[in-house]
């Protein structure tokens, strides 16, 4: 009988009570140099396999592939899971590490996957945009250094533009598909552009910047259809609502704002939705919530009510470390958060829960998610410079 030896199988084993020699053997050579990194999840635990030819399980770490030390391994499995009956129901996941771009020199500002989940787009303090193939893990493209840094950038829905924003307020437009500029820098903001979207009808950008101000370009024109002051302190995040009707913008200063991104009204302001800046937003993919992640260490998740107010819904439970980005899966049904502290979070949007939690994903702040279409891989960018990719297994 063929035993599969993946790390999720044997754990899988472990937890059945069912553990072989042959999986014992399998845990040593996941231990030596030359084996890749495997995280293990089950609940909020994880078991980090891997990583510098240890074993990762909670707080405690256990090194060694000598037969004692591999059966004190599984027993910490069984004790940090607090081993389930055998048959009863348990979630069970993994995301594996594949892989880590290295070719930037400074931060990791933004990322993007195209919608075909092939492309992968990063934008850097090291003033280079680069285009990179998810499916050979090789860079297709790095820009000529510019003058600034790349703070932000988007990838349209027809998956053929580019739209990258700079620490001096300027935007760039790239071909996608034959990776040639095709816009030189246009001015839109006397400082940062903190934020650039793509309207899914790929004919309009909204930008917002350092500045306080918040802009919608005609993508092809590059005229200015709104110039709308937006508050009295700079705008950090912005999202366009999946019915292209709603944009909502977020503040240093806390507040949420809503938009009507054709006649460039407000809306509705909150004030104080959070205690201090709103870093990061993002729509669920079926348009009926948006969640907001800040300084202040909490997530939270709102909708927009039939009066066109902002209700909030729930608060998720507060980090240790502010939040710097957030991505949700296409389904609706989870969110990812990435932290100052380097800890990526999975969130069950029903229930509320913590489903998985990745630590020490970088050694430096997560400054941007992306994940794929088929919710297959998402992507971690750094502080630090580098981008790593995760692929998940169920």
């Amino acid at each position: 009988m063929n035993i599969s030896n993946d790390p999720l199988v044997i754990i899988d084993r472990i937890l059945a009570g069912n553990v072989t020699e042959a999986d014992l053997a399998s845990l040593r050579q996941l231990l030596t140099p030359n084996s890749s990194q495997n995280v293990v999840q089950l609940g909020k635990y994880n078991v980090n396999i891997g990583q510098g030819q240890d074993i990762h399980i909670g707080d405690n770490i256990y090194q060694g592939t000598d037969a004692d030390t591999i059966k004190t391994i599984i027993q910490a499995v069984l004790e940090e899971f607090e081993l389930p009956h055998q048959g009863a129901d348990k979630k069970l996941q993994k995301w594996k590490y594949l892989h880590t771009f290295k070719s930037h020199s400074g931060a990791i500002n933004a990322l993007a996957i195209s919608s075909n989940g092939q492309t992968l787009v990063s934008g850097s303090n090291d003033k280079t945009l680069k285009i990179w193939d998810l499916r050979t893990l090789q860079l297709l493209y790095s820009s000529p250094p510019s003058q600034t840094a790349i703070t932000s950038l988007a990838i349209s829905a027809d998956e053929n533009t580019i739209v990258a924003g700079s620490q001096r307020g300027t935007i760039r437009i790239w071909n996608l598909q034959t990776r040639e500029l095709i816009s030189n820098p246009t001015k839109l903001h006397e400082g940062s552009i903190n934020c650039v979207t793509i309207n899914p009808d790929c004919q309009t950008v909204v930008t917002c910047g350092s500045d306080r101000n918040l802009k919608v370009i005609n993508l092809l024109t590059k005229d200015i259809i709104h110039n709308l002051p937006a508050g009295t302190t700079p705008i950090k995040a912005i999202s366009i609502s999946p019915d292209k009707q709603t944009l909502v913008t977020t503040s240093e200063a806390g507040t949420i704002k809503t938009w009507n991104l054709t006649t460039g009204k407000l809306i509705y302001s909150l004030a104080k939705a959070h205690e201090s800046s709103i870093n990061t937003i993002a729509f669920t993919p079926h348009g009926q919530k948006f969640i907001t992640g800040s300084s202040d260490k909490t997530i939270k998740v709102w909708a927009i009510n039939s009066a066109q107010q902002i209700e909030l819904l729930h608060t998720l439970d507060r980090g240790k470390t502010p939040v710097k980005c957030l991505a949700i899966y296409p389904d609706s049904h989870t969110l990812i958060s990435g932290s100052e502290g380097g800890v990526v979070k999975f969130w069950d949007l029903e229930t509320q829960e913590i489903l998985h939690t990745l630590l020490e994903v970088h050694l430096s702040s997560i400054n941007c998610l992306a994940i794929s279409s088929d919710s297959q891989n998402f992507i971690t960018g750094s502080e630090g410079g580098n981008i790593k990719l995760w692929r998940r297994y169920s």
